[in-house]
C-alpha cells in the first residue's frame, strides 16, 4: 500500500468519523462549573423578600462530593426557598434538553409539608423579560411542572441522587436562565454535578405533572444573568 493511498484512507477516515460524531449529536455542556471544581465561579445567590432574615447561604465545600473534590452547599437558619443562578444560554421552541443534578440533604435537614425540598428552576424568557406561561420546574422523583414546583411529600435524599429530566422549550421562549434552589428546607442541601445538554428532538420528553394550583411556590422574580453566546 502507497504512503499516498495510506494519506487519502486517513483523510477520508477522519471525515467518516467526523459525520457519525455529527450524527449522534455530541452533547455540548450548558452548565459551566456545574461540578463546582472552582468554587463559585458563575455562580450567584438570590432570596426572595419572604426568605430574607433567616441567614440564606451558599458555599463550596469539599464534604463527600458526588464527584471530583467539590461540591455546593445550600443552608438557611429556618425554613426557607432560595436559589443559586448561572449564566443563561439562547434556545428555540421545539429544542430538546436533559438536565440532571445529583442532590442529598444533611441528616438534621428538613422540609415543609408538601414541598419539594430542592428544585431545578429554568427561568423561561423572550426577549428581555419573562415568557408567557411561567417556569418550568423539575423536582425529587423527576417531577416536571410549570409555573409552580409540583406538591411533593417523599421529602430529600439522605444519600446521593438523581434529579433528572428531559424537556422540550414550549413556544414563544428564546433563552433560558438555569438555577437550582434549595426550596422551604430547614438545614442543609448539597447538589453537585448539575448538567444542562442539549439532546435529538426525538428524545422522549418527561410528561408534565397535573397542573398543581395548590402548589407551595409563587413565581419569584430574580435579578437577570448574562445570556452566554452561541458557540
Amino acid at each position: 500500500m502507497s504512503r499516498q493511498y495510506q494519506q487519502v484512507l486517513a483523510v477520508l477516515l477522519s471525515l467518516l468519523l467526523g459525520y457519525i460524531g455529527i450524527q449522534m449529536g455530541s452533547a455540548q455542556e450548558l452548565v459551566g462549573n456545574g461540578g463546582f471544581e472552582t468554587g463559585i465561579t458563575g455562580w450567584s445567590l438570590f432570596v426572595p423578600d419572604e426568605s430574607k432574615g433567616k441567614n440564606c447561604r451558599f458555599d463550596v465545600v469539599s464534604d463527600a462530593p458526588h464527584s471530583g473534590t467539590n461540591c455546593v452547599r445550600l443552608q438557611s437558619d429556618d425554613f426557607a426557598r432560595f436559589g443559586i443562578g448561572t449564566t443563561g444560554f439562547p434556545v428555540q421552541p421545539g429544542d430538546h434538553y436533559h438536565i440532571s443534578a445529583w442532590i442529598r440533604a444533611d441528616a438534621a435537614a428538613q422540609v415543609r409539608p408538601k414541598a419539594p425540598g430542592f428544585i431545578i428552576r429554568l427561568n423561561l424568557r423572550q426577549g428581555t423579560g419573562e415568557a408567557a406561561g411561567g417556569h418550568l420546574f423539575i423536582g425529587p422523583g423527576n417531577v416536571v411542572s410549570r409555573e409552580n414546583p409540583a406538591d411533593s411529600s417523599a421529602g430529600l435524599p439522605k444519600d446521593w441522587t438523581l434529579v433528572e429530566a428531559v424537556v422540550e422549550i414550549p413556544p414563544g421562549v428564546d433563552s433560558v436562565l438555569p438555577s437550582i434552589f434549595s426550596w422551604w428546607v430547614n438545614g442543609t442541601l448539597f447538589v453537585d454535578d448539575f448538567s444542562i445538554q442539549k439532546v435529538d428532538p426525538s428524545t422522549p420528553v418527561t410528561p408534565l405533572a397535573p397542573n398543581n394550583p395548590g402548589a407551595s411556590a409563587m413565581i419569584i422574580r430574580v435579578p437577570t444573568i448574562p445570556i452566554a453566546a452561541n458557540s
